[in-house]
């Protein structure tokens, strides 16, 4: 036989389980509090930390502070201090070039160069339609001025420097060719720079990516479509000192020569996975090498990887980068930007090779002179272009 609880006894229990509640819920609230309230703190003795440095240095400093410069440097020490290698803080007018990047474009004069044998500076390629090219400026012409100042007191470093500007600023060049003397001023501009390259090698249709931009699936697709109406019978890509992170048009242009399926996954602090690209059905039916070294990497790596893993691709030159991360770029309101890590990328089904690398089916190395002379190399005299080329076509007659 059931008891019957009464009214007063119920009454009672209601009243013990409200004040159990209750004091649990506050316990939670004060340790909440608590931790907001640490948090507030050390932010407090942070912020209170770095007044004190700017008060001490405007009181003492015995020049002026330019305080533009100033928060740009605390913000970029800010990110350096995170520990991610790959993180950054560009300033306004440096995100705006990145942008103009990833759309293929390029603030410049139009002009690559190497060290001469004569310690002066050779041009070894002129974008066409930069201002280089129309100031009629060519390959293997040899700076030897930049600003008045010779190059012979400058590592290449300093050059390469000297030869990236702001849109609209000057720079003045003294260069010889064939041994006489001219002198020009070009002015840095925005211009449209190619990031492919195409021409039909011994029936294997050899196509250059120089990076991943905004329009490489369409040019590539147009490549593809001359080659093959050229006796194209297999492709080698190139993507050596290609190091973009332009990961959205890597997988874009993938894509073109992967199977239907995912192409790549992303992982995050917590182990979770997200499937961030795949590919659909159609797909490039010809042999594919891709020629790699050790400057490919991010985009390209991964690019690399999924031809290999989706397309059974061989990979021909040395061991990659190792970069297997990404990075996302957050606009501030001032129109700056920090690029931090945000996860890290798995392959479909290569091992990862973040640190590592990823090693060629077959490996064809440049001599060390090679190495230093890159630039000459032409596709008849490039060992890893002739290596390629020699693979793609003995895939074509497996295949066969």
């Amino acid at each position: 036989m059931r008891k019957k609880i009464t009214i007063s006894a119920a009454l009672s229990i209601m009243f013990i389980a409200i004040t159990v509640t209750f004091c649990l819920t506050m316990i939670l609230s004060a340790r909440i509090f608590e931790d907001k309230v640490s948090n507030v703190n050390e932010k407090e003795t942070m912020y209170s930390k770095i007044s004190e440095v700017d008060q001490t240095v405007r009181q003492h400093y015995y020049t002026d502070i330019d305080d533009t410069a100033l928060v740009d440097g605390m913000s970029s020490g800010y990110i350096a201090s995170l520990g991610d290698s790959e993180a950054k803080y560009y300033t306004a007018s440096e995100v705006t070039a990145l942008q103009n990047i990833s759309k293929g474009k390029l603030i410049g004069i139009g002009i690559e160069v190497q060290k001469d044998v004569s310690g002066y500076y050779k041009i070894v390629n002129v974008d066409t339609d930069s201002p280089a090219d129309i100031a009629e400026m060519a390959k293997d012409d040899l700076i030897t001025q930049i600003n008045d100042v010779s190059v012979m007191t400058m590592n290449t470093k300093q050059v390469r420097e000297l030869l990236t500007g702001t849109e609209g600023t000057a720079i003045k060049l003294d260069y010889l060719r064939n041994s006489e003397e001219n002198v020009t001023e070009l002015v840095f501009a925005i211009y449209d720079a190619p990031s492919i390259k195409y021409s039909l090698e011994n029936n294997v249709g050899y196509i250059k990516i120089a990076s991943f931009v905004e329009d490489s699936a369409s040019e590539v697709e147009y490549a593809i479509k001359n080659l093959l109406s050229q006796g194209a019978t297999s492709f080698a890509i190139d993507i050596r000192f290609n190091s973009s992170k332009e990961y959205n048009y890597a997988a874009e242009v993938a894509d073109i020569f992967a199977k239907e399926g995912t192409t790549m996954y992303a992982q995050y602090a917590d182990d979770s996975q997200k499937v961030l690209y795949t590919s659909d059905k159609e797909m490039v039916q010809q042999p594919v090498t891709v020629i790699v070294n050790g400057q490919t990497g991010y985009a390209a790596e991964m690019f690399a990887v999924i031809l290999k893993d989706m397309n059974g691709a061989k990979l021909v030159g040395t061991k990659t980068m190792g970069k297997c991360t990404i990075q996302n770029l957050y606009r501030l309101s001032d129109g700056s930007g920090v690029e931090i890590t945000t996860a890290r990328l798995v392959p479909v089904s290569s091992a990862e090779y973040h640190g590592t690398g990823i090693l060629p089916d077959y490996e064809k190395a440049l001599s060390a002179d090679q190495e230093l002379n890159f630039y000459d190399l032409t596709i008849a005299s490039d060992p890893q272009i002739q290596r390629a080329i020699e693979v793609a076509n003995n895939m074509v007659s497996q295949n066969g």
